[in-house]
């Protein structure tokens, strides 16, 4: 990928370039990411912190506190709200890019599924590993995403 990969949000004021492909990318059913996105599932896209560029625009850091103690932290659109990406407090490294908001979200293809125990009945998994809930090693999807089959970006 020599330019990168653009992105904005919904109102198109943030903008952004991810400059590096993923480290994995993979659909996650957990009842955060269902309230979170309102729909099935969440997508994951893990990037180097780095790997994104912020070009223009407001960008508002959000942290919500959870029932459990734990606290998911966001950076959105200022005017728009758009959630661009997350910010794992255990994961300082990394951010969780929201691949709808890459210009071209076809780019690449999650490859995985995780806390499957919370899926909805109807969704029917593609190829990839499963997990019932989060894998004991946090590193399962980022090598189930660098190892599968036709490593690449769908279309380059």
């Amino acid at each position: 990928m020599s330019e990168g990969r653009p992105g904005g949000c919904l109102c198109g004021r943030v903008r952004y370039r991810l400059r590096e492909d993923p480290i994995a990318f993979y659909a996650c059913h957990c009842s955060d990411c269902q309230r979170q996105s309102g729909s099935a599932f969440g997508l994951s896209m893990v990037v180097r912190r780095e790997a994104i560029d912020h070009l223009g625009g407001e960008l508002k850091p959000v942290a919500v506190p959870m029932p459990d103690g734990r606290e998911k932290r966001s950076v959105r659109c200022a005017h728009c709200g758009t959630r661009m990406w997350g910010e794992p407090a255990r994961f300082p490294q990394v951010r969780v890019l929201c691949p709808g908001t890459l210009d071209d979200p076809r780019a690449y293809e999650p490859f995985g599924n995780m806390w499957t125990a919370s899926a909805h009945r109807w969704v029917a998994f593609p190829p990839g590993p499963r997990y019932e809930q989060q894998p004991d090693d946090p590193l399962a999807m980022v090598r189930a995403w660098q190892e599968r089959p036709g490593r690449g970006a769908a279309s380059r």
